[in-house]
């Protein structure tokens, strides 16, 4: 069960070389109504159908574009992530990310990563230098994720916690 549970917060975690659009809107597949005066009330930037943005502009990373495939995630099946940002500023040593991790409304996990760490396993260097940032990475979902409604928030901070980045993802999984 941790190990699907790592897996499923994992995904998000490598999109910390990357922060998202701005101006965006909510978009969904519900009827419309009051989704969509919410939407215009409340406006959150989508990335992808997984992935939203929940930074403002005072944060380190500006996304470019954060592609994944398939979207939304599929257990039992790889996921095929690619992304790319610009970072305002070198990043380095001391960075971290927390991530909660929720099946419905309860909480499975609640934990800080270190940036660097993470950012190396997916062949990123550590201190991320400030420019260009590129991704490119794919993940082996296991078939045996428990079915729900998974939601991931992370963020990202500085040693001195200024804000990197904030990201937040919604994956189903059916049974």
């Amino acid at each position: 069960m941790k190990k699907n549970i790592f897996l499923v917060c994992f995904f998000l975690v490598v999109f910390t070389n990357a922060v998202p659009l701005h101006n965006g809107c909510i978009t969904t597949y519900e009827d419309e109504g009051q989704l969509l005066l919410l939407a215009k009330e409340f406006p959150v930037n989508t990335i992808t159908e997984t992935i939203s943005d929940c930074s403002n502009g005072n944060d380190i990373l500006r996304i470019d574009y954060i592609h994944l495939s398939p979207d939304p995630p599929l257990k039992g099946r790889q996921l095929k992530i690619d992304a790319a940002g610009y970072l305002k500023e070198e990043v380095g040593q001391g960075s971290y990310i927390d991530v909660t991790v929720k099946l419905g409304l309860i909480k499975l996990l609640q934990k800080r990563f270190d940036l660097c760490e993470e950012s190396q396993k997916v062949n990123k260097p550590c201190p991320l230098e400030q420019g260009d940032q590129q991704l490119s990475t794919t993940i082996d979902l296991p078939k045996e994720i428990p079915p729900g409604k998974y939601i991931v928030d992370a963020l990202v901070y500085t040693p001195d916690n200024r804000r990197i980045a904030c990201l937040k993802a919604v994956a189903i999984f059916r049974p």
